[in-house]
C-alpha cells in the first residue's frame, strides 16, 4: 500500500506539472508590459486587451511582466541593460533600432530564421525599410516587429483657426512651418514643442536636409556622418525656432513632458509617431486634431521610421519555453494582435483613429467613412518616405551627443554650425562609436605601452623600497615568548582566527578587484566571448576630452561642496549649542533631511528649479533681483539680470544647481556631529578665555576651533573623496548636462557601463579615478590612526 501512495503521489504530481501553463517573463519597462486591471490610460486599456486575447487563445501559456529598475529620461530604454548585467533577463524583451546592434554584440537575441521558416507569414507585414535594419547585421533576423511606426506632423485644428490658417492646409516646407509656428505662438503657447530630449525628433530636420548621423567603417566597425551640410541645414533651422528671430521671440521649445503641454494647449504643432495599426497616437479628441507630413525641408520630405520589436532571449534553450515565446512573437505580429487592437478600440469609440485597412479586414465598414482621410494619406506617404532612425554599433546613446550639439547651437549663437558638428562628430567616434583611425591607434598603443612600462616599473621600485624597510625595521625587532608556548602553534592560531575575516575581504574586496583590473584589458561581454584588447581601453579613456572634463566637473563639485556648505554644519552646531531651549526640537527638524532619500531630495530640489516665472526658486528672487539687483547692475552698465533662470539648464548655473541639494540635506546630520565634539571642549577653557577678556569670536578662534580640528580634518578628506565619486544628485538632476557642464567621472563610469554596457572603458576609467583618490585615502588613514577618541554627554 505504502508503494502503491507513493506512485499515485508521483503521478499525480506528474500530471500537475504537465497541465500547469508555461511561464514568459517579459520586459516591462517603456509601457510594453502587461498593464494592471485597474488602469485608466486609454493605450494601456487597448494594450491589455490585447494580451487578454493571447491569453484567450493560449490558455498553456502564461505572460508574467519581468521586475527591474525603471529609468526616466534618455535613459528609460535602458532598463533591460541592467537587468541584463544583473543577470535578470527576461525571456522576451523589446528592441528597437538603436538598441538593435548592441543587443547582437552582446549575444542577447536568439537568431529566429529557423522558426521564421516553419511559419514565414510572421514577416508579412513588415515594411521594406524596417526589413532593411533586421537584417543588416550579418543577414539573418534576431526580431520581429509587432508595430511599426512613422513620425509625422500633428496640429491643433482649432488653434488654426485661431490664429488665421485654414486646417486643410498644414505647412508643406520650412519656410511655411516657421511662419505657421510664429503665427501660432501666443502667451502661454508654442507654435512647435519638441520632447526631451529633442535630438529624439530633430533627427528628422536632419535626414529632411539630406544629412546623415552615422554610417558603417571598416572592420566591421562604424563612424559618424554627423558633419555634413545637412545637419548643418539642420542646426540652423532649430536655431530659427528656439532663439530670437530681429526681435520675434521664439516660435518652439523643448518640452519637459511633451504629453502633458499637448492637453494642455500649450503647443499648437508636435512631432509624434503615427501607427501601422491606431493612425493617431494623441489623447485628444480625433476632432481637434489633425495629422500631415511632415513639412519638406531642402532634400524633400523625409521623416524617421521605427518599430518596436520582440526578441528571445539566447538563455532560453527549453523547447517548451521556446514553443511559448515564438507563439507570443506571431500572435503579436500578426492579423490577431491587430483583431483585438482594432475591436478594443472601435469599443471605446476611437474607430475612426484606426487604419482603414484593418477596420475592412475585421468587418468594421459602417466606420470607414468616419476616417478621416487626411490621416489615411499621411500614413502612407510616411512609411513610403521613412528613414530608419540611427541604428548601428552603440548606437542606443547617440542622442546624448545630438543633444549637446543642440545645446552648444542655443547656448552659443554665434558659433558656426559646421564647428559644432565637427566636435560632436569627433566626441561621437571616441566615446559610443569606438572608432579610432587605425593610424591614430597604432601610434596611440605606442605610446600607452611606454607609459604602462615605466608605471609598472616605479610601482615595483616603490614596492621593493618598502619592503626593504620592513625587513630593516624587523632585524631590529627581537621577539621573545613567554616559556613553553610554540612559535608554530602561535602563528597557527591566529590564522585560524584571522581566517575568516581574510577570506570575506578576498572575496567580497579584493576578488572583484582582480576581476575589474581584468575586465579593464578587455572588451567585456556579458554573456561570454571577451577578447583581449590590451592597453586600448585605457587609451580611449586617456584620448576622450569627456573624461578630461568630467576629472574637472568632480574637483569643481568638490570645491563647490567645500565652499559653499563644508563649515555650514560647523556654524548651525554653535548655533545649536547656544540655544536655550529647545535644543532637542530645533536638532531634530534640522535632522530630518538627512532621514529622506538622497532621490527624493533630488527630485523635489528639482521642482524648486522649474525655469518659467512661476518656478519657487525664480519666484523668490524675482523681488530681489528686480528691486535690488537690476538697479545696481544696469547702473553699472550690464543687461538687466533675467528674473525668470534655468538652473539645469544654463552652463553656469547647473553645478551650483546640483551641489545645493546635497548641502542642504547634509548640514543637519553634520552639525550634530559637530556639537558632539563641541561637548569634549572644557567649559573651564572658556571660563578662563570670559576672565581674560576674550571676545566671542577670540573664543571661536582660539578655542572651538582647534577642539574641533580632529573630526573637521576628518570630514575634510572624506567629503573630498565622496564628492569625487558623486553621482546620484547629478544623473536626477542634469543627467551630466548641459554641454557637459554636471558630467563627473562618477557619472561617466557608471553610464558607460550599465547604460552603453561598455564594461571595460568603465573598469578602465574607474581604475584611473581610483588611482587619483589614493593619495587621499592614505592621508585619511594616517590621519585617523593619530586620532584619539572619547565619549561625551550631550
Amino acid at each position: 500500500m505504502r508503494r502503491l501512495f507513493v506512485l499515485l503521489l508521483l503521478l499525480a504530481s506528474a500530471l500537475a506539472g504537465a497541465q500547469a501553463p508555461t511561464e514568459i517573463r517579459m520586459m516591462a519597462g517603456l509601457g510594453f508590459g502587461i498593464p494592471p486591471k485597474e488602469t485608466t490610460n486609454t493605450n494601456a486599456v487597448i494594450r491589455r486587451s490585447v494580451f487578454e486575447a493571447f491569453h484567450k487563445a493560449n490558455p498553456d501559456v502564461r505572460v508574467v511582466n519581468a521586475g527591474g529598475l525603471s529609468l526616466e529620461g534618455q535613459q528609460a530604454d535602458n532598463m533591460f541593460l541592467m537587468s541584463m548585467a544583473g543577470d535578470r533577463a527576461p525571456d522576451i524583451f523589446y528592441v528597437n533600432f538603436r538598441q538593435y546592434y548592441t543587443f547582437l554584440e552582446q549575444g542577447f537575441c536568439r537568431p529566429l530564421d529557423d522558426l521564421i521558416k516553419t511559419d514565414p507569414a510572421v514577416t508579412e507585414r513588415i515594411n521594406p525599410t524596417v526589413r532593411q535594419v533586421l537584417t543588416s547585421y550579418d543577414g539573418r533576423i534576431y526580431a520581429i516587429p509587432f508595430f511599426q511606426v512613422a513620425v509625422a506632423l500633428y496640429y491643433r485644428k482649432d488653434f488654426f483657426r485661431e490664429a488665421g490658417l485654414d486646417p486643410a492646409r498644414p505647412p508643406r516646407n520650412w519656410d511655411e512651418f516657421y511662419e505657421y509656428a510664429k503665427k501660432l505662438t501666443k502667451a502661454g503657447r508654442f507654435g512647435f514643442e519638441l520632447s526631451m530630449p529633442p535630438g529624439y525628433q530633430w533627427q528628422n530636420f536632419v535626414y529632411q536636409a539630406g544629412g546623415e548621423i552615422v554610417g558603417p567603417a571598416e572592420n566591421g566597425r562604424w563612424k559618424s556622418l554627423f558633419a555634413n551640410e545637412g545637419a548643418a541645414k539642420a542646426i540652423d533651422f532649430y536655431r530659427r525656432l528656439v532663439l530670437p528671430q530681429n526681435g520675434v521671440p521664439p516660435v518652439a521649445a523643448t518640452a519637459t513632458d511633451l504629453t502633458s503641454d499637448i492637453n494642455k494647449g500649450k503647443t499648437a504643432m508636435w512631432f509624434s509617431y503615427t501607427n501601422d495599426v491606431v493612425m493617431q497616437s494623441s489623447e485628444l479628441p480625433p476632432s481637434l486634431v489633425g495629422i500631415a507630413a511632415l513639412p519638406a525641408g531642402p532634400a524633400g520630405a523625409r521623416n524617421e521610421v521605427n518599430a518596436g520589436m520582440w526578441a528571445i532571449s539566447s538563455r532560453v534553450t527549453d523547447p517548451k519555453k521556446l514553443d511559448a515565446c515564438w507563439r507570443f512573437i506571431k500572435f503579436f505580429a500578426g492579423d490577431e494582435a491587430a483583431r483585438a487592437n482594432t475591436q478594443k478600440s472601435v469599443e471605446m469609440g476611437l474607430g475612426p483613429q484606426v487604419n482603414p485597412i484593418w477596420l475592412k479586414k475585421f468587418g468594421y465598414d459602417d466606420l470607414l467613412g468616419q476616417v478621416d482621410q487626411g490621416y489615411v494619406k499621411a500614413n502612407e506617404s510616411l512609411f513610403q518616405t521613412g528613414h530608419p532612425e540611427p541604428y548601428g554599433k552603440n548606437c542606443q546613446q547617440i542622442y546624448t551627443v545630438m543633444d549637446d550639439a543642440l545645446d552648444r547651437a542655443r547656448l552659443e549663437p554665434e558659433t558656426p554650425a559646421m564647428d559644432i558638428l565637427r566636435r560632436a562628430a569627433k566626441e561621437m567616434d571616441q566615446k559610443l562609436l569606438g572608432y579610432i583611425p587605425p593610424e591614430d591607434l597604432q601610434r596611440e598603443r605606442g605610446w600607452a605601452l611606454g607609459i604602462a612600462v615605466c608605471f609598472v616599473g616605479l610601482a615595483l621600485g616603490f614596492g621593493y623600497r618598502g619592503w626593504q624597510k620592513a625587513r630593516r625595521e624587523r632585524s631590529l625587532f627581537v621577539e621573545r615568548l613567554p616559556a613553553g608556548i610554540s612559535r608554530r602553534r602561535l602563528w597557527l592560531f591566529l590564522g585560524v582566527c584571522l581566517a575568516p575575516a581574510v577570506l570575506s575581504i578576498a572575496t567580497w574586496s579584493y576578488y572583484p578587484l582582480a576581476k575589474g583590473l581584468l575586465m579593464a584589458f578587455q572588451d567585456y561581454r556579458i554573456m561570454g566571448g571577451s577578447r583581449w584588447v590590451g592597453l586600448d581601453n585605457f587609451i580611449g579613456v586617456f584620448s576622450q576630452p569627456v573624461f578630461y572634463r568630467s576629472i574637472f566637473n568632480a574637483f569643481l563639485y568638490v570645491g563647490l561642496s567645500l565652499a559653499i556648505g563644508f563649515f555650514l554644519p560647523v556654524f548651525l552646531a554653535l548655533a545649536l549649542n547656544e540655544i536655550p531651549r529647545g535644543r532637542t526640537f530645533f536638532r531634530t527638524v534640522f535632522y530630518l533631511p538627512a532621514m529622506t532619500s538622497s532621490v527624493v531630495v533630488s527630485l523635489v530640489w528639482r521642482q524648486f528649479y522649474d525655469k518659467t516665472d512661476q518656478g519657487l526658486l525664480n519666484s523668490l528672487l524675482a523681488p530681489v533681483i528686480t528691486h535690488v539687483v537690476n538697479p545696481v547692475w544696469t547702473k553699472l552698465g550690464h543687461p538687466p539680470v533675467p528674473t525668470a533662470n534655468d538652473w539645469l539648464g544654463s552652463p553656469a548655473l547647473a553645478m551650483f544647481s546640483v551641489v545645493l541639494p546635497g548641502i542642504w540635506a547634509g548640514a543637519g546630520a553634520g552639525s550634530i556631529l559637530y556639537l558632539a565634539a563641541l561637548k569634549n571642549i572644557s567649559s573651564d577653557r572658556y571660563e578662563a578665555a570670559d576672565l581674560d577678556g576674550a571676545s566671542w569670536w577670540q573664543k571661536i578662534r582660539y578655542i572651538t576651533l582647534p577642539g574641533l580640528k580632529p573630526l573637521i580634518l576628518i570630514n575634510l578628506l572624506g567629503v573630498f573623496i565622496a564628492g569625487f565619486k558623486a553621482m546620484e544628485n547629478v544623473f536626477l538632476l542634469t543627467q551630466g548636462g548641459p554641454l557637459n557642464a554636471t558630467r563627473t567621472i562618477g557619472l561617466e563610469i557608471w553610464q558607460n557601463a550599465f547604460m552603453f554596457l561598455k564594461f571595460g572603458y568603465a573598469t578602465a576609467a574607474a581604475w584611473v579615478m581610483g588611482s587619483i583618490l589614493i593619495g587621499f585615502t592614505l592621508i585619511q588613514i594616517r590621519t585617523l590612526l593619530r586620532m584619539r577618541f572619547s565619549t561625551a554627554k550631550l
